[in-house]
């Protein structure tokens, strides 16, 4: 019995987070449990312990016990606090991967850069944005901190949504992918300063231009945020 709520509860969880990144459920959209479990054919426990769950990882909010649940969403100091905080994880981890010495991960690295100039040279955003997360999954792996690579994916995810279109603009995979090119030499160079610097620059840039784009194309068109 106890296997079986576990599996509904996944199941939940997998099913909300899944309708709140593909912009099914949207951003200020009310939720309840009900509406959920009958979705699903699976009693209200495992979709509220699935709620509190998505709740944690700051993408569902619980309004009252009365209103229910709302879908997140973001505002600029959201964006700014979440670029912060990777700024930091990630400026580290790139420079902690320029000392990785094990060939098979650096070959990976290196695969992860062909798989993205080659989406650039397409011009394929979903092929881009997947070579974009082996890339930085290749980073991380060359330093093996699974507390920072679930810190990272998780806001992340928190930007998910923003992120799928903030890819398509113009010109911003051809940046996007020297920057990462840049990132890359330096921590096969083993120059970990580089590396660090070259990483935080890449953030700075996507926070900056997200920003101008939301203040000057989406935000005033939309009342709770994104």
């Amino acid at each position: 019995m106890a296997d079986s709520a576990v599996t509904f509860q996944q199941q939940a969880y997998d099913y909300v987070k899944n309708q709140i990144m593909t912009l099914h459920y949207k951003p200020g959209q009310d939720l309840t449990d009900s509406q959920v479990a009958q979705e699903l054919n699976i009693s209200r426990t495992p979709v509220r312990e699935a709620f509190h769950r998505l709740e944690n990882e700051g993408l569902l909010i619980n309004e009252s016990p009365r209103r229910g649940w709302r879908v997140y969403t973001l505002s600029l100091n959201d964006i700014h606090e979440i670029f912060d905080i990777k700024e930091a994880v990630e400026g580290l981890i790139a420079r902690q991967a320029a000392r990785c010495d094990d060939a098979a991960r650096r070959d990976a690295l290196r695969q992860a850069m062909q798989r993205m100039l080659a989406a650039r040279e397409i011009e394929d955003p979903d092929q881009w944005l997947a070579a974009d997360i082996a890339l930085h999954n290749a980073i991380f792996s060359m330093v093996r901190n699974e507390r920072a690579h679930r810190i990272v994916t998780n806001l992340n995810d928190q930007w998910h949504r923003v992120r799928i279109g903030f890819v398509a603009i113009q010109g911003r995979i051809i940046r996007s992918t020297d920057e990462h090119k840049g990132i890359v030499d330096a921590i096969l160079a083993g120059d970990g300063d580089a590396a660090e610097q070259r990483m935080r620059r890449h953030l700075n840039a996507v926070r900056d231009e997200l920003v101008r784009l939301l203040v000057n194309l989406v935000l005033p068109f939309v009342e709770n945020g994104v």
